[in-house]
């Protein structure tokens, strides 16, 4: 992804126009056909545009364009025609067979060249807001203003506290960038994200929320599951699968215990140790060998119960070597209603 830098606007906002106005304007740049249809106006109508013709003043290319695609799309609305990719996509099947469009058009341009941000739809916002959480909250806020209302409240949704609350304040002064610039966002976003079947972007993507959410606080983590769990229980069931924190090391089995505590070092355990609740020592005490036991209990005589960063990093990592023990098949994950023995 391109850095937030890029998401600026260089643009002008061309110079406001009367109706009047537009219509001698538009009726210029049609050349040839102008003459054509100025024969249906009535005296009235041909008045009114030569009263306005002395305040249009230069009209450079961009004033054109805002003013033809303003023209289109309002006449499209009027007499209910689409003008999106489906619409254009849905005309060309009806006119040519599918051999015919492969060989004109290439076998897979019908797909690729619709807009990135349709093709996120409820049920991928599990890709979208872990590859997003590496980016600026501009970018963010730049990504979620293009995607549908819906989809783009569920990502923000799951977004954690602090930086979620800084996206939403940025989505509220969000400007209009550069052409160039929204294209290499989206073509990020077509190459990283969605150049994969669904299957395969649905489990890459619940395994990236599942990676972020194993780094953060145990209460922001179950706090971001909660609201998953509102609107897809299923995928929160399948999240809870692959989320594990050093706390819940009383839900893993004996069994698994003693293979996690069979490879860590005694310093490891100690540290990890220090600063938690007696329940928890003792679970991870009854699964040490006697001797190892009684040097973990001789080291946190003195424990004050305060967490350090050295203990914090300590837990990071058997939280991480039991998710990859896990990947293994050397143990099993406790489901997320499993209560600690």
């Amino acid at each position: 992804m391109p850095p937030s830098s890029i998401i600026a606007s260089h643009s002008q906002s061309p110079l406001p126009r009367s109706g009047r106005e537009k219509v001698a304007i538009l009726l210029l740049a049609l050349g040839e056909m102008g003459p054509k249809l100025l024969q249906k106006f009535d005296a009235s109508d041909i008045k009114n545009i030569m009263g306005s013709a002395t305040a249009i003043g230069k009209v450079d290319r961009q004033d054109l364009e805002i003013l033809v695609d303003d023209f289109a799309a309002k006449f499209a609305q009027a007499i209910g025609l689409g003008t999106d990719f489906e619409s254009i996509k849905s005309l060309l099947e009806q006119a040519f067979s599918p051999a015919e469009l492969s060989k004109m058009l290439g076998g897979q341009i019908l797909q690729s060249q619709e807009p990135a941000w349709r093709k996120f739809v409820l049920g991928l916002e599990n890709t979208l807001v872990p590859y997003l959480l590496d980016e600026h909250p501009q970018t963010v806020a730049f990504v979620l203003s293009k995607l549908d209302p819906d989809f783009a409240a569920r990502c923000l949704s799951i977004l954690p506290g602090d930086f979620r609350l800084t996206v939403a304040r940025r989505l509220l002064k969000i400007q209009k960038v550069a052409k160039e610039m929204e294209d290499i966002v989206e073509r990020a976003l077509q190459r990283d994200l969605l150049m994969k079947g669904d299957a395969g972007l649905e489990t890459e993507g619940r395994n990236r929320l599942a990676t972020m959410l194993n780094k953060l606080e145990r209460e922001e983590s179950a706090s971001i599951l909660a609201g998953v769990a509102a609107w897809r229980p299923e995928e929160a069931a399948k999240l809870k699968q692959l989320i594990f924190t050093f706390e819940d090391i009383g839900k893993l089995s004996q069994a698994a215990r003693l293979a996690l505590f069979d490879k860590l070092q005694t310093e490891q355990v100690i540290a990890a140790l220090r600063g938690m609740d007696s329940a928890i020592k003792e679970v991870a005490l009854s699964s040490l060998g006697a001797r190892a036991r009684r040097m973990v209990e001789a080291e946190l005589a003195s424990d004050k119960g305060v967490r350090t960063k050295e203990g914090d990093a300590a837990r990071n990592t058997i939280a991480s070597l039991v998710l990859t023990m896990s990947q293994r098949g050397e143990l099993e994950l406790p489901s997320g209603d499993d209560p600690a023995p």
